[in-house]
């Protein structure tokens, strides 16, 4: 049991990591001997896994032949072995496919999986629909009536079909527009695309300089991090657990998660708090706005099941939706390129298309990098790294053609629903060194608590300003390393440039509440 539980585990994490970026480095199945050979091989292991009841019953038929089971069992038997075939063929695969991000068993053993023709995570619906109607009905209906010969001449005609095509697509894979495609080494951080060397090559020197200092990093893990994004989160990557066995591994005494617009994390943690014996304090991060600021603001010690935290988020995810679909108009009206709006739509989990993701998808294609309007950036720029960033900022950005404004909640309406929640309302480090000091003082006014001084994403001059307020106002003092995961490769758990002086301050915020509370 153990053992498929870590083969269900390490299948999860592939598809996630590969939902993540490792699409990029994923490759179409072409008409080599491997490829082929491997594609052959799935599709064998997926059939025989299927056609276990017919082996049982072929086992049954045999016993009855024998005399060890009474002939009348025969229809019984038969009828049993049918329905088990339809469970097997047309309910379990297609659902395991769809579960596994396009992965059967036999394309989980041979390391292959079914996605969409760009290579991203084809919709369950897709995998679902191919499966049942690519395998399951035809190998019951054609194996009902023509009986074995049936069922040989469908996977003979899917066969020649898959040798027929580049990249060795069955009849069903054309319908619904997927491809098989090998799974990249996920034991490396994905990156971009080919074009991307430099930046590759970048990360790899950073982490022969990490390698090295890696005691060096340990030194500078701090015991309390109130900043960390789970995948709960639309950029997040670990799970809670693997975020408290981390905490647990990093020797810390105190964490909490504070996800983007959702507060649902906090059951889950407040379970593996004990389990891993590690203070945690329910927490969430908001969007906002002051005026015409755009401010994030934390929570902490909330009431996580309040309605107030479902209505904040559902207003979340409908803002970012509708403020996706307006960017990807905006894009086409500008540009003449038109965009399968559905389909990423259907293959993000937040329903979400950033300007990042348009960016990439303009950069990544060959045609659209030939425009005028995006050639320019790459005729001026030192490499493509620099030249999508201005191109992000030039038509993305404030100002430009494309950009979309959200319509955030005040300041006010949130600090108010997390003392509404018994909660601390605290300023998150996010844009801190570009927020004056008048502005703060007037978030003060409106009952802030708190601000998080400490944080890697903020210049130490920034910290030194901020504890100077927060000790004039009698503030709290916080502490978080902004931790993402693998999508923020610069940030680390535990790591929050919090001063071993710092400590006593943030400590006092640790206890800031009832021990029966945490």
């Amino acid at each position: 049991m153990n053992s498929i539980r870590q083969y269900i585990g390490l299948a999860l994490k592939r598809a996630q990591l590969y939902q993540h970026g490792g699409y990029k480095n994923a490759k179409p199945l072409t008409r080599n001997k491997d490829d082929l050979q491997a594609h052959f091989f799935a599709f064998l292991i997926d059939v025989n896994i299927c056609l276990l009841p017919v082996y049982i019953w072929v086992i049954e038929f045999l016993l009855i032949l024998c005399g060890l089971i009474p002939p009348h069992f025969f229809d019984l038997l038969f009828y049993l072995m049918f329905a088990l075939l339809f469970v097997t063929c047309v309910i379990v695969l297609p659902l395991v496919t769809a579960k596994f991000k396009g992965q059967s068993i036999g394309y989980g053993l041979m390391n292959l999986r079914l996605v969409q023709r760009n290579k991203k995570l084809a919709s369950p619906l897709h995998l679902i629909m191919r499966q049942v109607f690519g395998f399951g009905v035809p190998t019951m209906v054609l194996g009902y009536f023509f009986k074995t010969p049936g069922m040989l001449i469908w996977w003979t005609v899917n066969g020649l079909c898959a040798l027929a095509m580049p990249n060795e697509q069955t009849l069903f894979d054309l319908v619904f527009k997927i491809i098989p495609v090998r799974d990249p080494d996920m034991n490396i951080e994905i990156i971009e695309d080919e074009e991307e060397q430099e930046e590759k090559q970048e990360v790899q020197e950073s982490r022969k300089r990490q390698a090295p200092a890696k005691d060096e990093l340990a030194q500078n893990v701090s015991p309390i991090d109130l900043h960390i994004r789970s995948n709960y989160s639309d950029d997040g990557c670990y799970d809670v657990e693997e975020i408290f066995k981390m905490a647990k591994n990093n020797g810390m005494e105190t964490i909490s998660i504070t996800d983007h617009n959702c507060a649902r994390v906090n059951a889950a943690a407040h379970r593996f708090a004990h389990l891993y014996n590690i203070q945690y304090i329910p927490g969430v991060e908001f969007d906002c706005v002051y005026g015409q600021e755009r401010i994030r603001i934390l929570g902490y010690y909330i009431d996580w099941n309040l309605e107030i935290f479902n209505i904040l988020e559902q207003e979340s995810l409908r803002r970012e939706k509708e403020m996706s679909i307006e960017r990807v108009k905006k894009f086409e009206q500008y540009s003449n390129i038109v965009i399968d709006l559905d389909s990423l739509m259907t293959n993000s989990r937040f329903q979400t298309i950033t300007a990042q993701q348009i960016t990439e998808m303009v950069f990544r294609n060959r045609q659209t990098r030939s425009l005028p309007f995006v050639k320019k950036y790459l005729e001026t720029s030192a490499n493509d790294k620099e030249a999508m960033v201005r191109f992000k900022n030039a038509v993305f950005g404030k100002g430009g053609p494309c950009f979309v404004e959200g319509k955030y909640p005040s300041a006010r309406e949130i600090i108010d629903a997390i003392h509404d929640a018994n909660g601390i309302a605290i300023l998150s480090s996010w844009h801190l060194d570009y927020i004056d000091d008048s502005t703060i003082e007037k978030l003060v006014g409106l009952g802030l608590d708190g601000i998080e001084c400490f944080s890697p994403v903020i210049q130490k001059q920034t910290m030194t300003a901020l504890l100077k307020i927060v000790q004039r106002d009698k503030l709290f003092v916080s502490a978080g390393s902004d931790f993402h995961g693998p999508s923020r490769p610069g940030r680390h758990l535990g790591v929050t440039n919090c001063p071993e002086k710092g400590l006593a301050l943030v400590r006092i915020f640790t206890k800031a509440a009832d021990p029966a509370n945490t």
